[in-house]
């Protein structure tokens, strides 16, 4: 039995589209195969929920998402989460570079998503209304597993998550593109799968990983793994091989 895992935005779906058919059917192949397919996502539970809707044949093993913070099984049972403490959210949240710039950001639970009242004139871009919430009902939540906000480019969001990282060092940054993930060091997508396979019990002979943004770049190096011909240069560089798709992966490696 082979393993593969996958990220969602810009690899297995291109960003803003559906689904490629093909890579549908590709999965359906590597898991007729004898093999095990999941998502490994920066995206919360909800999210991932609405990205499978309009795919009923499409039916993964398992869900890696928030970037390793919650593992779920095929059945959307839970697994593992890596919840961060109440006082490490509270403070987070009350940090000048989360709201003066009035950002979009947004508050992941272990089943929820919802949108903090930042007075941001923009959308935060995905296509999901959500309950609006005050920062003092976000500091209150419980189970929190991720804290995300855009930024206007990359650079921005590399500097935001070094300066969260100096006052809070168990968090890190997951980045992709101008977006960042704030979740618990230990939640990343490469340990987010060493615990996935601690916890399944599952002993795969190999375990194939494809990703294309900052994000992945952890689990891609520990598994030798892989990117798609849309991502950047320095993922080109880290991956092993480049595949025009996942399911080409997949299917290359069936």
């Amino acid at each position: 039995m082979k393993l593969a895992a996958t990220d969602y935005d810009g690899t297995f779906c291109p960003h803003g589209g559906d689904i490629p058919q093909a890579n549908v059917e590709a999965v359906a192949r590597w898991q007729a195969a004898g093999h095990k397919f999941g998502l490994c996502t920066g995206r919360g539970v909800e999210l991932v929920r609405l990205a499978l809707k309009p795919h009923p044949d499409l039916h993964p093993d398992f869900f890696v998402c928030n970037n390793g913070g919650v593992l779920l099984d095929g059945s959307g049972n839970l697994l593992l989460s890596q919840d961060i403490p109440a006082d490490v959210c509270a403070g987070v949240l009350a940090m000048p570079v989360l709201t003066q710039k009035h950002h979009p950001l947004r508050v992941l639970t272990r089943e929820h998503m919802l949108t903090v009242d930042t007075g941001a004139a923009i959308e935060f871009g995905f296509p999901l209304e959500l309950p609006g919430i005050r920062l003092s009902e976000a500091s209150q939540l419980e189970h929190v597993v991720q804290i995300s906000l855009r930024c206007d480019t990359a650079e921005e969001a590399l500097a935001a998550a070094a300066e969260v990282r100096a006052a809070f060092p168990m968090i890190t940054g997951n980045i992709n593109r101008n977006y960042i993930d704030f979740n618990m060091q230990e939640a990343n997508k490469r340990d987010g799968l060493r615990n996935l396979l601690q916890v399944s019990g599952w002993q795969p002979e190999e375990v194939f990983f494809i990703g294309d943004d900052r994000n992945d770049l952890p689990a891609v190096k520990f598994f030798h793994g892989y990117t798609v011909a849309t991502a950047a240069d320095f993922m080109k560089e880290a991956a092993i091989a480049v595949y025009p798709t996942v399911g080409d992966m997949l299917l290359a490696n069936l």
